[in-house]
């Protein structure tokens, strides 16, 4: 009788168990449905672009995709037609005191640096102080790269801009925590430091793009060896002052009253990372500044050339020319759909994900600045639902991203039902006394324990550390979902291992011995 009832409640237990994997599929999918931007059977018309129609989509949209994602705080300034249009805050800069973002919350930029960077470099060009095709090593004496086979003269401003000089793959910077000592950019380009390597060339210069942030701490000391000046002072007063850009700062301030909160994976606060690489990863900026850049970087009007007199006309064509693939000086060059050019450049911090964007042709820009870890998917969604407006259709970026999300939801589904399963077994047989805690346990096999033990909370802290702590991991794309599914099978296991399996009785396998 008692085992009849024990089936049933182990076959009511299974059916449960495969209704609630079924809602849980469906939650995820449309996790999935709502993370896309638009309906690719309903193409938006480009001809019927209305600006207003876009700027009420990302009010609808981007507080749902800040709550289907997590992510405390989003701002956007959006161009149109030559003139900033919208500046819109969602969110909070400081969650827990419920500090609303504001147009003069600043956010990391992270990448997005090696723009303005590039308006430096060329502004030195054209004070004739270098030229862009002059080997990097005739304006270096506080680090030199190390001896290489390959030419050394062939590393160049040019290709140091436009990550095409043959130096190797960089990770990018983690930053240190505040009241943690900044390293000198020399230490930096050697190798020093968590998480870094040192700076040398692994390829012939000019034959391939390989991005690097290495590259721009190069011309970081480029900037400071021409000029005699530290490069957050050069690049206030050369550059972001007279292009107007008021509250940016490439300084490396611990505190300051507008810069933003930033958010990992989970929610939790990360420090402010600051920078000695600043020219690749250091710049603080809002959204009017960086639509100032954008203005800066087009031809909006017969009164101003673009450059606005911090760089010529011809710099900013010469920065927006693909050197190598889409390459250019500082930004990325891509044509679209309908065929016209978008100019570009992303970036990404620990808690900071941004992007900018132009389109010379229709004289459109879109700034977006959030900060969390896990803003990538929202950075990703806002921007092809630009991408949509602009030319009527998603990008095909879109749809390989949408069956990425798919992919990972299935997989959360099998992990999940696995663990499901397991727990279900592992509560039947403690039931049924076929496990039994490790102190009632006859052998007692606290070595074992002890060693599972040790690998289990290794393995966990291990991922714990670089997710949570580091934020070194990528939990995008529905990532987040599965790494907490592993927690929790560690978690299981680790419980499981205080109740051991127990053994069948001697007298139960002599029983059911046949007779010879």
């Amino acid at each position: 009788m008692k085992s009849r009832q024990r089936a049933a409640a182990i076959f009511k237990s299974i059916v449960c168990l495969v209704i609630l994997i079924g809602i849980v599929n469906e939650l995820l999918f449309a996790r999935a449905a709502i993370a896309e931007p638009g309906n690719p059977a309903n193409p938006v018309k480009s001809s019927s672009r209305n600006i207003e129609d876009f700027k009420q989509k990302m009010d609808e949209q981007v507080p749902k995709w800040q709550e289907n994602y997590g992510v405390p705080g989003v701002a956007l300034g959006i161009v149109h037609e030559g003139r900033i249009a919208y500046t819109l805050n969602y969110g909070y800069a400081d969650k827990k005191k419920k500090i609303p973002l504001s147009d003069n919350t600043l956010f990391q930029a992270a990448s997005i640096s090696k723009s303005l960077t590039a308006w430096g470099i060329l502004h030195l060009a054209d004070e004739g102080l270098l030229s862009l095709d002059d080997p990097v090593g005739k304006f270096l004496t506080r680090w030199q790269l190390p001896a290489s086979g390959f030419n050394h003269d062939e590393v160049t401003i040019r290709r140091l801009l436009s990550h095409t000089a043959g130096l190797s793959p960089h990770k990018g910077y983690l930053g240190v925590a505040p009241g943690k000592r900044l390293r000198p950019i020399e230490e930096s380009l050697s190798g020093k430091g968590w998480f870094n390597e040192p700076v040398k060339i692994t390829g012939k210069p000019g034959a391939e793009a390989v991005y690097s942030g290495g590259g721009y701490t190069m011309l970081q000391l480029v900037i400071e060896e021409v000029t005699g000046m530290p490069f957050d002072r050069y690049m206030k007063e050369q550059i972001m002052k007279p292009l107007g850009m008021k509250s940016s700062s490439f300084r490396q301030e611990p505190t300051d009253s507008n810069l933003s909160k930033a958010y990992g994976y989970f929610g939790q606060e990360l420090p402010n990372y600051q920078f000695s690489e600043q020219a690749a990863a250091g710049l603080k900026t809002n959204t009017t500044d960086m639509m100032t850049l954008i203005l800066a970087s087009m031809e909006v009007s017969n009164s101003e050339s673009k450059g606005h007199g911090v760089i010529t006309s011809k710099r900013v064509e010469e920065m927006q020319k693909p050197v190598l693939s889409e390459n250019g000086l500082g930004v990325f060059v891509k044509k679209l759909s309908n065929q016209h050019t978008l100019i570009y450049h992303s970036g990404d911090n620990r808690g900071w994900h941004s992007f900018y964007g132009l389109i010379p042709d229709t004289k459109d820009g879109l700034v977006i600045l959030t900060n969390s870890e896990n803003g990538i998917e929202l950075r990703q969604d806002i921007y092809h639902a630009w991408i949509e407006y602009e030319t009527g259709t998603l990008p095909e970026g879109h749809f390989s991203i949408a069956e990425q999300r798919k992919h990972n939801s299935v997989i959360s589904v099998v992990i999940g039902a696995a663990l499901g399963v397991y727990l279900l077994l592992f509560a039947v047989r403690l039931s049924s006394g076929r496990r039994v805690f490790i102190t009632k346990h006859k052998k007692k096999p606290y070595v074992r324990a002890g060693i599972r033990t040790f690998l289990l909370l290794l393995t966990g802290t291990t991922l714990f550390c670089t997710s949570y702590v580091w934020s070194v991991l990528s939990l995008n794309l529905g990532n987040k979902i599965n790494f907490l599914l592993i927690m929790a099978w560690l978690v299981a296991l680790l419980i499981a291992g205080f109740f051991p399996k127990t053994p069948k009785s001697s007298d139960t396998l002599i029983a059911k011995k046949p007779y010879s």
